[in-house]
């Protein structure tokens, strides 16, 4: 962890290591900003631990769906931080679905009556939605 770029989005401050700012150059400027979007829209219900880094899966939906693990660090009254990004598979992502480990099960957890919408930057009716 040799050096952090630290952002502020919507007066909420985290900071991106190099490392994962590096993996976001593999994917597009469309893709980059989802992936991104999505923890941003998440990483304050986050569970903190304390000095261990934890994972998060995410998917940004499509007629060829990417999925992704997040690896970050949160800890108590300390600024979060995203530290690594990788590509995952279907199977490895139905893991993650059944651990509570998505971004989706933590944006569904809200209380704030969107659960129809999901941060992968695709727009869902309820109907529309068969899983």
């Amino acid at each position: 962890m040799d050096s952090q770029l630290r952002f502020i989005e919507d007066n909420f401050l985290y900071n991106i290591e190099d490392w994962f700012f590096e993996k976001l150059s593999f994917y597009t400027s469309d893709e980059a900003t989802l992936i991104v979007s999505q923890m941003i829209a998440i990483i304050e219900e986050l569970p903190s631990k304390r000095i261990w880094t934890q994972e998060i899966a995410g998917v940004i939906k499509g007629s060829n769906p990417l999925f992704f693990v997040v690896e970050y660090l949160k800890e108590d009254e300390e600024t979060p931080t995203l530290v690594d990004l990788h590509e995952i598979d279907s199977d490895e992502y139905l893991d993650f679905i059944l651990n509570k480990k998505t971004i989706k099960s933590y944006y569904n957890d809200r209380e704030n009556g969107r659960d129809d919408y999901e941060p992968s930057g695709v727009r869902v009716s309820k109907r529309d939605n068969k899983n």
